[in-house]
């Protein structure tokens, strides 16, 4: 019995350590293989007391337009390739059922389909929507964050490197700097 004990213990302590430790691998695999995309983002910004401060990133345009829309579900799980704009943003290139062949593919699931208003649109969660920060800065960037939304002068994208259906927010830019760059001049602590 007690050696029974004993595996099970051992087991659960390897299990506490490979898990975060196949999490992390996972996360720098993507970053590494993966390509990396700009994804315009909209406005919104809360706190969580439990994870830190953080900024809400909203997107313009996580959706894709099919002629018929009844086909798709709300949380119904998909796979979707992307594609850059003219300007350099990313944009839904193809949307699949099953895993694409492709490297570079999201998995993630239908937000909310529009059936009704004649522009066919199916909307698509993407799963990069918190950028978390220092608490030290994350009040100042929140307010850069929020004045760049507000100023359609100002051009706010977040970062992101996609691969074989995982994504990492890598940053928040405005203006093609950093927003924790942008923190740190404004503070004189600039690295």
């Amino acid at each position: 019995m007690k050696k029974v004990m004993l595996a099970l213990f051992v087991v659960m302590c390897l299990a506490q350590w490979i898990v975060p430790g196949k999490m992390i691998y996972d996360s720098e695999q993507t970053i590494s293989t993966g390509t990396i995309y700009k994804f315009k983002t909209a406005p919104i910004d809360p706190s969580d007391p439990f994870r830190g401060k953080y900024i809400t990133l909203s997107f313009q345009d996580n959706f894709f337009q099919f002629k018929d829309t009844t086909a798709f579900q709300r949380g119904q799980q998909i796979f979707v390739t992307f594609t850059t704009d003219s300007a350099g943003f990313a944009v839904a290139d193809s949307v699949f059922y099953a895993k694409p062949d492709s490297q570079t593919y999201l998995q993630t699931t239908v937000d909310y389909v529009d059936n009704y208003s004649g522009e066919n649109k199916v909307w698509y969660k993407l799963p990069f929507d918190r950028f978390y920060l220092e608490e030290s800065k994350a009040s100042e960037a929140e307010q850069i964050y929020w004045e760049a939304q507000r100023d359609s002068a100002q051009v706010a994208y977040a970062l992101v490197s996609i691969g074989r259906g995982q994504a990492v927010l890598q940053d928040v830019i405005i203006n093609d700097r950093p927003v924790l760059e942008i923190v740190n001049s404004l503070n004189g602590t600039e690295q």
